[in-house]
């Protein structure tokens, strides 16, 4: 997939997720066939006060897409030309947010209220950054003012390179189905790539988006969590047609130990262990005995008390000695 200058091994791009988002995280999903990986949102305000500080791309994080935010065409102007100095492959420009904090601020899906604002924004980052820039977008406010297509429409006329859709409204939320019609249309309506957004979980739901909406690529989010393995899967049932089967109970837990080292690696061995927590959860979710599990790996405070945890369930439920859980 090409999206402007930036060619991509794959369709398939992970999705920004709010307070998700570290260095282990997107590099699995990379090693199973993600072929970029969004930033959660980065304030533009606050990039320009903070600078490094507040962004920090590694040398093998690339390529990288940072997704900015905000309402002023001048601030995210000059941040998005500060974001590809520090090395950013290509801008996204959220326009698709619900939440109420970045709403009241009159950014995210507040936007797409305003096509003039969106027109302006475009016009002022697309003369700052010679990457490509994308916009990330909602089908509209609600079910009375769907206007993604309008929307796609202002953002490839003034210089977009890719439009990212999740077609649900703000007022849905993340409730729902997303209506993938509405990737279709949008699809049919402009030249620029158009990434889907929403639902997909499985590789299954993957090649059903791609065939049912004609878009370039699909975009993974919930999807991914707990699960990296999704994209070699969507990737080799794309490729050969061939369904991988899900990974076993053994095959995520080494995963997730993996990622713990990782993490503590970056973060250090407590706080790494800590922040793991969250991740432990999605890893275990339908295992044999997880309602007991759980508690456990959300008390954990060093990667050794994971492994320690991970051990003594291998042994006494899946009955697997835990010297061949890597």
């Amino acid at each position: 997939m090409r999206l402007g200058t930036l060619s991509l091994k794959s369709n398939l791009v992970l999705a920004p997720l709010s307070g998700i988002y570290d260095y282990p995280f997107q590099q699995n999903a990379k090693e199973h066939g993600c072929s970029l990986v969004v930033t959660e949102m980065v304030s533009a305000e606050g990039l320009l006060r903070k600078g490094e500080s507040f962004l920090k791309i590694g040398e093998d994080e690339h390529p990288v897409t940072v997704q900015l935010f905000g309402s002023n065409a001048e601030v995210l102007g000059e941040a998005a030309q500060m974001a590809e100095s520090m090395g950013a492959d290509m801008i996204d420009i959220n326009m698709g947010c619900p939440a109420k904090q970045v709403v009241e601020t009159g950014a995210g899906v507040d936007l797409m209220r305003f096509p003039e604002k969106v027109e302006k924004i475009l016009t002022t980052v697309r003369r700052e950054v010679k990457c490509p820039l994308s916009i990330k977008i909602r089908s509209g406010w609600d079910g009375e003012h769907i206007n993604a297509v309008e929307i796609s429409k202002i953002a490839e006329d003034h210089g977009a390179d890719a439009i990212f859709i999740h077609p649900r409204t703000k007022v849905q939320g993340f409730h729902g189905r997303a209506d993938w019609s509405l990737i279709r249309e949008v699809k049919n309506a402009i030249h620029v790539p158009v990434v889907g957004n929403g639902d997909v979980t499985t590789q299954f739901l993957a090649k059903r988006m791609l065939e049912e909406t004609g878009c370039d690529g699909v975009m993974i989010a919930r999807g991914a969590l707990g699960n990296p393995f999704i994209f070699s899967q969507i990737a080799t049932y794309l490729l050969t047609g061939e369904c991988q089967t899900e990974p076993s109970e053994a095959d995520k837990i080494s995963m997730a130990r993996l990622h713990a080292r990782l993490m503590a690696e970056q973060f250090g061995e407590e706080r790494g262990a800590i922040m793991m927590r969250r991740y432990l959860g999605w890893y275990v979710k339908g295992f044999p005995g997880a309602t007991d599990l759980r508690p456990q790996l959300f008390s954990v405070n060093t990667v050794s008390d994971i492994d320690r945890v991970f051990a003594v369930y291998s042994e006494r439920v899946l009955q697997v000695d835990s010297n061949n859980v890597q």
